[in-house]
C-alpha cells in the first residue's frame, strides 16, 4: 500500500495529464466518470490529479517533519538516560512541559503565531515531536546502562559518547523506528487539519486538508470534491498502521 502511494506521487504528470491547479469553470463539480476518475471540484479542476499530486506534498511533509525531531529526540533521551543528573532532569522538564499542553493545540498555536506555510508547519511539528522520542529512548537507555556489556565497556575506558552513540543508542532506537512509522500517520492528519483549518498551505495548491475544506461547501452537490481526499487520507493512515505494526513484529522476532 505504501509504495502504491510512493510511486502514485512520483508518477502523477504520467498517471494524469490534467494540471492540478489549472481551473475550467466549463467542468464545474463533474461527478466521477471515465475521463475524471473522481470528479471535478468546484473549479472545474481534476480531483484524481490533485489527490495524487498532493500525496507527494503531505509524504513530503510528514518525512521532513519528523527528521529533526527523531534525530534530536533520540540523542537527547540516550544522553539524558545514561548520563542522569541535572542533564535528565532539564530534558525531561522540558519533556513535561510540552506534554502538559495537547499536541494539536500546540502545533496549532505556533503555525498560528509563525504563519501559515510549509515552512512554519515543519518548524511547529518538529518543535513539539522530539518529545516522544526522547522519552522511548531514555527508558530504552535506562534498563541497557547497568547491564554488563556497558559495564565492560566503561572498563576498557570508552568515553561516554562512544558508549550512547556507538552501544546504547542502536540497541534503544528501534521502539522509537517502530513508533516513527506509526507517527507519520499523525503528522499527516495534522498537516491536514492545518490545511481544513486554513493554517496550512495556501490555495490552490493540491493539499488533501485544503482540498477538503474547499469540497466540505458542496458536500450535497459534489460529495467526491471532500470525499476522495479524505478517502486518501485513511488509506495513507492505514498503510503507516500496518508499516508500523509488521517492524514491531519483525523487531520483537529479533529481541527474543
Amino acid at each position: 500500500m505504501l509504495l502504491v502511494m510512493i510511486g502514485a506521487s512520483l508518477l502523477a504528470p504520467v498517471l494524469s495529464s490534467y494540471n492540478p491547479v489549472t481551473q475550467n469553470l466549463n467542468t464545474m463539480l463533474l461527478p466521477p466518470s471515465p475521463s475524471h476518475w473522481f470528479g471535478t471540484d468546484n473549479y472545474g479542476r481534476d480531483v484524481f490529479t490533485r489527490v495524487l499530486y498532493g500525496s507527494g506534498i503531505d509524504l513530503r511533509i510528514a518525512v521532513l517533519a519528523l527528521i529533526f525531531p527523531f534525530v534530536f529526540g533520540a540523542i537527547a533521551g540516550a544522553v539524558a538516560g545514561y548520563v542522569g543528573g541535572w542533564v535528565d532532569v532539564v530534558v525531561m522538564r522540558a519533556v513535561d512541559v510540552f506534554t502538559a499542553v495537547p499536541f494539536l493545540v500546540l502545533v496549532i498555536a505556533i503555525v498560528a503565531f509563525l504563519g501559515p506555510g510549509e515552512t512554519n508547519i515543519l518548524i511547529a511539528i518538529g518543535a513539539v515531536e522530539w518529545i516522544v522520542f526522547a522519552r522511548l529512548v531514555r527508558g530504552e537507555v535506562l534498563r541497557d546502562k547497568n547491564l554488563e556489556y556497558v559495564a565492560a565497556l566503561r572498563a576498557l575506558g570508552f568515553s561516554r559518547w562512544r558508549i550512547i552513540l556507538r552501544h546504547l543508542l542502536p540497541n534503544a532506537v528501534p521502539p522509537a523506528v517502530v513508533f516513527l512509522a506509526s507517527d507519520v500517520v499523525l503528522v499527516i492528519l495534522t498537516t491536514s487539519s492545518l490545511g481544513f483549518l486554513g493554517l496550512g498551505l495556501r490555495p490552490p495548491a493540491p493539499e488533501w486538508g485544503l482540498m477538503i475544506s474547499e469540497g466540505r461547501t458542496f458536500i450535497y452537490t459534489g460529495w467526491w470534491a471532500a470525499a476522495m481526499p479524505g478517502f486518501a487520507c485513511m488509506y495513507a493512515g492505514i498503510a503507516f498502521i500496518l508499516l508500523g505494526d509488521g517492524l514491531a513484529d519483525v523487531l520483537r522476532v529479533r529481541g527474543q
